[in-house]
Protein backbone atom coordinates (compact mmCIF):
# COMPACT_ATOMS: atom_id res chain seq x y z
CA UNK A 1 0.00 0.00 0.00
CA UNK A 2 1.36 3.40 -0.94
CA UNK A 3 0.87 6.50 1.16
CA UNK A 4 -0.44 9.46 -0.84
CA UNK A 5 1.40 12.06 1.19
CA UNK A 6 4.43 14.00 0.12
CA UNK A 7 6.53 15.84 2.71
CA UNK A 8 7.48 18.35 0.03
CA UNK A 9 3.89 19.56 0.03
CA UNK A 10 4.37 21.19 3.43
CA UNK A 11 7.52 23.09 2.51
CA UNK A 12 6.17 24.08 -0.90
CA UNK A 13 2.94 25.22 0.71
CA UNK A 14 4.83 27.36 3.19
CA UNK A 15 6.85 28.91 0.38
CA UNK A 16 3.69 29.72 -1.59
CA UNK A 17 2.03 31.17 1.51
CA UNK A 18 5.09 33.31 2.13
CA UNK A 19 4.87 34.64 -1.41
CA UNK A 20 1.25 35.68 -0.88
CA UNK A 21 1.65 37.38 2.50
CA UNK A 22 2.81 40.96 2.88
CA UNK A 23 6.01 41.21 4.90
CA UNK A 24 7.23 44.25 6.80
CA UNK A 25 10.25 44.51 4.54
CA UNK A 26 11.02 43.09 1.13
CA UNK A 27 14.53 42.24 2.25
CA UNK A 28 13.20 40.18 5.14
CA UNK A 29 10.77 38.46 2.78
CA UNK A 30 13.56 37.76 0.31
CA UNK A 31 15.78 36.25 3.01
CA UNK A 32 12.96 34.06 4.27
CA UNK A 33 12.09 32.94 0.73
CA UNK A 34 15.75 32.10 0.06
CA UNK A 35 15.88 30.00 3.23
CA UNK A 36 12.67 28.22 2.24
CA UNK A 37 14.10 27.50 -1.21
CA UNK A 38 17.27 26.07 0.31
CA UNK A 39 15.17 23.93 2.68
CA UNK A 40 13.10 22.61 -0.23
CA UNK A 41 16.26 21.86 -2.22
CA UNK A 42 17.83 20.01 0.71
CA UNK A 43 14.66 18.04 1.35
CA UNK A 44 14.49 16.94 -2.28
CA UNK A 45 18.17 16.01 -2.14
CA UNK A 46 17.69 13.89 0.99
CA UNK A 47 14.60 12.22 -0.47
CA UNK A 48 16.41 11.27 -3.67
CA UNK A 49 19.41 10.01 -1.72
CA UNK A 50 17.15 7.74 0.36
CA UNK A 51 15.68 6.28 -2.83
CA UNK A 52 19.09 4.89 -3.76
CA UNK A 53 19.15 2.66 -0.67
CA UNK A 54 17.57 -0.73 -1.42
CA UNK A 55 14.46 -1.65 0.58
CA UNK A 56 14.40 -4.76 2.72
CA UNK A 57 11.31 -6.62 3.95
CA UNK A 58 13.25 -8.21 6.80
CA UNK A 59 11.41 -6.20 9.44
CA UNK A 60 8.02 -6.32 7.73
CA UNK A 61 5.92 -3.38 6.64
CA UNK A 62 7.96 -0.15 6.81
CA UNK A 63 5.28 2.51 6.19
CA UNK A 64 5.73 4.09 9.62
CA UNK A 65 9.51 4.11 9.21
CA UNK A 66 9.22 5.79 5.80
CA UNK A 67 6.86 8.41 7.22
CA UNK A 68 9.28 9.08 10.09
CA UNK A 69 12.21 9.36 7.68
CA UNK A 70 10.36 11.85 5.48
CA UNK A 71 9.47 14.00 8.50
CA UNK A 72 13.06 13.76 9.73
CA UNK A 73 14.35 14.81 6.30
CA UNK A 74 12.02 17.80 6.32
CA UNK A 75 13.16 18.97 9.75
CA UNK A 76 16.83 18.43 8.92
CA UNK A 77 16.39 20.47 5.74
CA UNK A 78 14.68 23.34 7.59
CA UNK A 79 17.29 23.40 10.35
CA UNK A 80 20.16 23.22 7.87
CA UNK A 81 18.84 26.09 5.80
CA UNK A 82 18.38 28.27 8.88
CA UNK A 83 21.90 27.45 10.08
CA UNK A 84 23.31 28.34 6.64
CA UNK A 85 24.99 24.98 6.34
CA UNK A 86 25.17 25.11 2.55
CA UNK A 87 25.08 28.84 2.09
CA UNK A 88 22.69 28.53 -0.85
CA UNK A 89 20.14 30.86 0.79
CA UNK A 90 22.84 33.48 1.35
CA UNK A 91 23.92 33.33 -2.29
CA UNK A 92 20.33 33.60 -3.52
CA UNK A 93 19.70 36.54 -1.21
CA UNK A 94 22.85 38.37 -2.36
CA UNK A 95 21.98 37.86 -6.03
CA UNK A 96 18.31 38.81 -5.75
CA UNK A 97 18.73 41.74 -3.35
CA UNK A 98 20.36 43.70 -6.18
CA UNK A 99 16.93 44.00 -7.79
CA UNK A 100 15.20 45.46 -4.73
CA UNK A 101 14.57 49.20 -4.59
CA UNK A 102 17.17 51.15 -2.60
CA UNK A 103 14.60 53.02 -0.50
CA UNK A 104 13.68 49.77 1.30
CA UNK A 105 15.90 48.57 4.13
Amino acid sequence: MRVNWSPGDLVAGKAEELGRTKQSSSREALLEAAQEFEALFLQMLLTEMRRTVPDSDLLGDRRAEKLFQSLLDQEMALNSSQAQSLGLAKLIYEQMSRYLPEDEG
